[in-house]
């Protein structure tokens, strides 16, 4: 379906922007035009072309909306899995059995791929009409919003294509200059563009956003920049800890930890405060909801009350008890972490009811995430107009990139460099806090070898940031998706079928039937 969109693009992204379509997407692009605009006339113009950068932004968010952007991206993890009604959902299954139920033609897979495929498309043809136009302007005003709205765009593609090649591996690398390369490229060729979008990113952005908050920084830039070179895969020889930590350090000036990890997840929270680094904006009515609590909530509480309740749902996405329980119980939570309690709902009391007996799935009163549970769409809590809202509504913002993220990835880097006492350091920096700013002599780093740093940073990763979305990256690129799942994952477990493969996604066989530069033969090893 990449080409189909390709040609569907520049129609619905960039032409549509100020032109009459009277020639074909595809003749535009390979033809010589049958009006009398040339594209330099048509892109000359930055005013044809800022609308779809700013699209750009919207359309991402888009990406991240709803059980394809989010829910399903998080099931079969060791922090993560479907409750016991959603599993008995045959195909989706699969997403957590790994077992013959995840093959090419899951339409959760599909759902997965095409929803990140169109705003990489469009953020192509945004690059591509922006070079136009920078070849044809020799005003310097000018060319300097041409490179500011190219690190937009170029942020834009970044992020997307980090998310298809962490999950894909392989995947296309769209040229709209010359509409080639929808066939699967090579890691390293993947990767180079990557790379290439967040250096530019990072170096023409502004460093903070003073007219518009949701865009992005050129630090939201070289935080990716650096998440990106540790994450690579090692084969391409190209991953960098040492580049990645050059990344993280050069930042370091510019946020800093919020006192409470309580208001990170807050309703109330300021947009872009001094931990966030690139914010997802939401609200909590139709014009732009995420949608996750329905996925995320208990079915016991909406079998009671409707959509009424703010935290109801159906139990689609729930932590794995390694996630929710405690380390004396065989899970990865201390005495006294604040942490744990504002990620997760431990409890079930509403207008004065305690429910403790489950409705219909025996883990449907068990611990659920927290921290995206939006008590604006409450019909007893919220205003007049509440009792036609819905936790569909959810809508709370997201700080998809943040410090301490940026900071436990900073620790990483310098374990992995030989400096562990340092990353031991910093590590503790963001313990502290979820000890309420005073960390028990007994509850900080110490004395670890590097080995050690390494196995004890991902429970750290899962302590502070489950739930938002970083997870499977985080497996993925330790290359210890296959043995921690099998062993916190129930249906996993159970299934007993995860194998190296599963590491990534199959590509969808729709994707395989409708482009004709991908075949069977080009689908991931292991899948059919």
């Amino acid at each position: 379906m990449i080409t189909t969109k390709i040609k569907q693009g520049m129609g619905a992204v960039v032409l549509a922007l100020a032109m009459v379509t009277v020639f074909s997407c595809t003749d535009f692009l390979n033809q010589m035009p049958k009006s009398s605009l040339t594209e330099e006339q048509v892109f000359g113009n930055l005013d044809n072309i800022v609308p779809a950068v700013d699209g750009l932004y919207t359309s991402f968010r888009g990406t991240k909306t709803g059980r394809e952007g989010w829910s399903l991206i998080m099931l079969g993890l060791d922090e993560t899995k479907q409750g016991i009604v959603q599993i008995s959902d045959a195909e989706q299954s699969g997403l957590d059995y790994y077992n013959g139920m995840l093959n090419s033609s899951s339409s959760k897979v599909a759902a997965m791929w095409n929803r990140r495929w169109p705003t990489v498309i469009a953020a192509a043809n945004a690059i591509y009409a922006l070079d136009i136009a920078k070849a044809s302007n020799t005003d310097e005003a000018t060319l300097a919003k041409i490179r500011t709205l190219k690190g937009d765009a170029s942020f834009i593609r970044g992020m997307l294509m980090f998310e298809l090649a962490m999950y894909w591996g392989e995947v296309p690398v769209i040229d709209m200059a010359t509409m080639e390369n929808t066939k699967r490229q090579p890691l390293e060729k993947v990767w180079e563009q990557i790379f290439e979008d967040f250096t530019y990113a990072s170096e023409n952005l502004p460093d903070k956003q003073t007219t518009d908050p949701k865009r992005a920084t050129s630090g939201a830039a070289l935080a990716m920049l650096g998440k990106a070179c540790m994450s690579v895969p090692a084969e391409t020889g190209l991953r960098d800890f040492s580049k990645a930590k050059d990344c993280f350090e050069a930042i370091k000036s510019r946020y800093g930890l919020d006192t409470q990890y309580a208001n990170l997840f807050s309703e109330n929270l300021d947009f872009n405060s001094t931990e966030s680094i690139f914010e997802l904006d939401y609200s909590c009515d139709w014009n732009a909801p995420n949608s996750w609590q329905w996925d995320l909530g208990s079915r016991t509480i909406y079998n009671s009350f409707g959509e009424a309740c703010y935290f109801g749902g159906f139990d689609v996405t729930l932590p794995t008890e390694y996630c929710y329980r405690m380390k004396a119980d065989g899970g990865v939570w201390e005495e006294g972490d604040l942490r744990r309690n504002v990620a997760m709902r431990f409890e079930y009391t509403y207008l004065g009811m305690t429910f403790t007996v489950p409705s219909w799935g025996a883990d449907e009163l068990d611990p659920h995430i927290k921290k995206w549970e939006d008590k604006r769409v409450d019909a007893i809590e919220g205003t007049s107009e509440a009792p036609t809202r819905s936790y569909y509504l959810s809508g709370k913002n997201c700080m998809l990139i943040r410090y301490a993220d940026v900071l436990l990835s900073l620790a990483e880097c310098l374990n992995e460099l030989g400096q562990t006492g340092e990353a031991v350091n910093i590590v503790n920096d963001v313990r502290t806090r979820a000890w309420g700013g005073t960390l028990p002599a007994d509850k900080r780093w110490s004395s670890l070898s590097q080995e050690e740093f390494r196995t004890q940073i991902m429970d750290e990763r899962m302590r502070e940031l489950c739930f938002e979305g970083w997870r499977r990256i985080d497996l993925i690129r330790t290359g210890k998706f296959v043995n921690l799942i099998k062993e916190r994952n129930p249906w996993a477990k159970q299934a007993g079928a995860i194998q190296p493969y599963h590491v990534r996604y199959p590509i969808p066989d729709t994707e395989i039937r409708t482009n004709p530069d991908i075949n069977p033969e080009d689908q991931n090893p292991g899948y059919k």
